[in-house]
């Protein structure tokens, strides 16, 4: 009740509220580009540098709305940690495409590791987040990459069409989940955006 109350007496800046739909939108953009990229690394489909370039500036447009809400600091992390994510899914590409089990399986290790030490920081950094909730939520991601691969590694083409509309559904559960975070951080604690 006591929230209810709260927001009764607030009113979101527009800059807040852009801000609040472009870090719902980022999820989709990096589903999309991941597709794209996944998509070249594969078969060769379209230039694969100019889409890891775009994917890597989805990234960095993620960090910048990161960065105005949580600070250079927090950012800096959170960029490491998606990179990461990057580089782990681009190395279990090539040991796939190389048929290297023990490189896949040690990848594959990897990438599940990474949700529990990214939902660890985001909820330092962040009370209106839970850390099983974004493990759940970062492991769903990874393994829909994965089937993304894996989909057309097996010229499973149906499949991998119905993993890439399952990953578009998933992006707005993730953006909401993600979006509601920061609006409630702005909101509850009373903090502004940081500057460009």
């Amino acid at each position: 009740m006591t929230r209810i109350k709260k927001l009764q007496d607030i009113c979101i800046p527009t800059n807040q509220l852009n801000l609040i739909f472009q870090s719902r939108t980022i999820w989709r953009d990096l589903i999309i580009w991941l597709k794209a990229y996944i998509s070249s690394k594969h078969g060769g489909f379209g230039d694969k540098d100019a889409i890891r370039a775009k994917l890597d500036q989805v990234l960095l447009n993620a960090t910048n709305v990161f960065r105005l809400v949580f600070g250079q600091e927090h950012a800096d992390k959170y960029v490491e940690l998606s990179n990461d994510f990057v580089d782990l899914l681009d190395a279990l590409i090539d040991a796939q495409l190389r048929n290297d089990a023990d490189a896949v399986n040690e990848y594959t290790r990897k990438l599940y590791e990474l949700p529990v030490e990214t939902a660890e920081f985001l909820v330092q950094i962040n009370p209106y987040w839970e850390k099983s909730q974004w493990i759940e939520l970062f492991t769903q991601f990874n393994q829909m990459a994965i089937d993304q691969y894996t989909t057309l590694l097996n010229k499973q083409y149906k499949e991998n069409i119905n993993a890439f509309d399952r990953g578009l559904s998933f992006a707005s559960r993730i953006g909401d989940y993600y979006s509601q975070g920061i609006l409630d951080y702005l909101i509850f604690t009373g903090r502004t955006m940081q500057k460009r």
